[in-house]
C-alpha cells in the first residue's frame, strides 16, 4: 500500500483519480510522501547506543579530576543541506536555533573540556513539481557528547579552541502535498540518527567566571526516517559560558 492510499484510509476519503495520476508523476523523483515507501534496513542501534555509552562513561568518569564546571547556553543561525534520490527538487530554509551544553574542565590550563549538548532547531522544507506542492517543517533535536581542546593558558583572555561531536539527534518531520487551494495528504515520521561532528570558535574572559564564546559546527549523518534523505547541519552559534 503506497502512501496517497494510507491517507485516503487515514481521511476517509478517496482521492480522485486525475490526483492521484498527477501524483504518481512526482512519485519517484519530488517527495517521499508520495512515493512507494521502500524498505528501509534497520540501523544497527545496538551499536550506536553502546558507543554513546562508551562516550558517555568517559565523560562522566573524568569529571573526577575536573578543575571547574560550567553552563552555556547558546543561540544559532543554521542552514542544512541534503543528499539522496528523495531529497530532488526539495529545499530548506535556514532556521534560528537554541541550546545548552554542561560539563566540566580538566587539566592545569583548563584545556580540556568534556560536555554534553542538547538543542532544538526547526527547518522549513519546501518543493513544487506537476503542479504539486510540498511544505512542510523538519525538527531536530541533536544530544551529543563533545569534547573541546584550548589552546592557550587559563589566564589568556581570549582562547581558541577544536573538537569533535558524538551522539544522536532527533528528528520528525510533517508535511502537506497540495494540488491547488485543498490539501491533498499530510504526512509525518519521526526517528534517530547516530551523528558526528566538529566545530572550533573562540572563548573570551569577561569576568572571572563569564566567557563569551563563539564558533562554527557542522553536525553531520542526520536521516529522515522512512527515506533515504539525509542531511548535513552547519551552525554558527554564540553563548555565555558561566564557570562554577
Amino acid at each position: 500500500m503506497d502512501a496517497v492510499s494510507i491517507i485516503s484510509l487515514k481521511t476517509n476519503r478517496s482521492i480522485s483519480q486525475p490526483v492521484t495520476d498527477r501524483l504518481c508523476q512526482v512519485r519517484n523523483g519530488l517527495c517521499p510522501m508520495v512515493r512507494r515507501r521502500e524498505q528501509i534496513k534497520p540501523n544497527n542501534m545496538k551499536t550506536n547506543l553502546k558507543t554513546l555509552a562508551i562516550v558517555t562513561c568517559l565523560a562522566v568518569g573524568t569529571c573526577a579530576y575536573a578543575q571547574e564546571g560550567f553552563i552555556r547556553p547558546e543561540i544559532s543561525y543554521n542552514f542544512a543541506s541534503l543528499s539522496g534520490s528523495d531529497a530532488v527538487g526539495f529545499k530548506t530554509k535556514d532556521a534560528a536555533g537554541y541550546g545548552v551544553t554542561g560539563g566540566a574542565y580538566i587539566g592545569a590550563q583548563n584545556e580540556h573540556e568534556i560536555g554534553l549538548a542538547i538543542g532544538k532547531v526547526d527547518f522549513s522544507l519546501s518543493a513544487n513539481a506537476a503542479g504539486v506542492t510540498v511544505s512542510g517543517k523538519a525538527k531536530t533535536v541533536p544530544v551529543l557528547a563533545s569534547y573541546r581542546y584550548y589552546f592557550g593558558a587559563k589566564a589568556d583572555v581570549a582562547r581558541l579552541y577544536v573538537g569533535p561531536y558524538v551522539g544522536y539527534t532527533s528528528v520528525k518531520y510533517n508535511v502537506r502535498a497540495t494540488l491547488g487551494t485543498p490539501a491533498v495528504f499530510t504526512d509525518s515520521s519521526s526517528g534517530n540518527s547516530f551523528t558526528w561532528g566538529g566545530g572550533l570558535g573562540g572563548m573570551t574572559k569577561v569576568t572571572d567566571k563569564i566567557d563569551i564564546d563563539i564558533g562554527y559546527r557542522f553536525i553531520g549523518g542526520l536521516k529522515i526516517s522512512d527515506t533515504n534523505i539525509k542531511a548535513r547541519v552547519g551552525s554558527l552559534y554564540a553563548g555565555a559560558n558561566f564557570r562554577f
